[in-house]
């Protein structure tokens, strides 16, 4: 019921491995998700990001049985950072990941990041994020991951009431293997290295797009937004292996700017 992936996919390649799944949730889930979204709590959140303009609400609170987060928020939080989950997705990405992933996981090889204890070498992680209602730069420049992500995906839940346009999903081609990211602007894509704009995703209700970070060309980033007015609401749903545990890197990461 709660899983983005329910209506099977079909991954494409060019030029990374995703999926792009429109009406991704039953619309009576969608609309109780809607309706319940906790806007208030994600922009309560002390530490914002980017500058300032995004916040997040993550796994560790949307978990916390002593917070105030509404009932189908936390169901679907909990699959989402469940090993089901995770094995849902890794059987989706299987042909394009490493050996390491090739296997069944249980929930005692994984936890949710910040309620995982230190023996488990992999985190889940399901934010609710809100960016500002900028217009003057897009909230994200072309950018690639953290190289200890193995696959990411964004839930778009504009309100019902936007009228901006923009604020879209772009996945982007490379002229060349990158090599070195401008780490201090988010892992930004240096000019030398970015290609064209492959696929635009809407920013759309119920829209579900994910990626296997298995590269470092899967370079991505979003549109400027225009006539904003309201907070750009999303979902991101991602794995990744605990900080440190370098042995299961699924690539070389870029260098940090020199």
């Amino acid at each position: 019921m709660y899983s983005l992936l329910q209506k099977k996919p079909t991954v494409q390649t060019d030029p990374y491995p995703h999926v792009i799944i429109e009406d991704a949730l039953p619309w009576d889930l969608y609309g109780a998700l809607e309706n319940s979204f906790p806007e208030s709590m994600v922009m309560q959140q002390q530490n914002a990001y980017d500058d300032g303009i995004c916040f997040r609400l993550k796994a560790d609170k949307l978990l916390d049985p002593r917070g105030s987060v509404p009932g189908v928020w936390k169901e679907f939080t909990q699959y989402h950072t469940s090993a089901e989950w995770f094995n849902e997705v890794n059987e989706l990405f299987r042909p394009y990941m490493p050996s390491v992933l090739h296997k069944t996981f249980t929930e005692d090889d994984l936890g949710a990041r910040g309620w995982a204890d230190e023996n488990k070498n992999i985190w889940t992680d399901c934010q609710l994020v809100m960016h500002k209602p900028i217009e003057e730069k897009t909230t994200r420049t072309p950018h690639i991951d953290n190289p200890m992500e193995m696959w990411a995906g964004l839930l778009y839940m504009p309100s019902t009431n936007d009228q901006s346009t923009g604020g879209e999903f772009q996945i982007y081609s490379t002229q060349s293997n990158v090599q070195k990211v401008d780490k201090k602007a988010g892992r930004q894509i240096y000019d030398n290295d970015l290609g064209t704009v492959v696929k635009t995703i809407p920013y759309k209700r119920n829209t579900f797009v994910m990626f296997a970070n298995n590269s470092p060309n899967t370079v991505h980033g979003v549109s400027l937004r225009q006539d904003a007015r309201l907070n750009r609401r999303s979902v991101n749903i991602i794995g990744e292996f605990k900080r440190g545990y370098a042995t299961c890197l699924l690539y070389t990461s870029p260098s940090p700017r020199d």
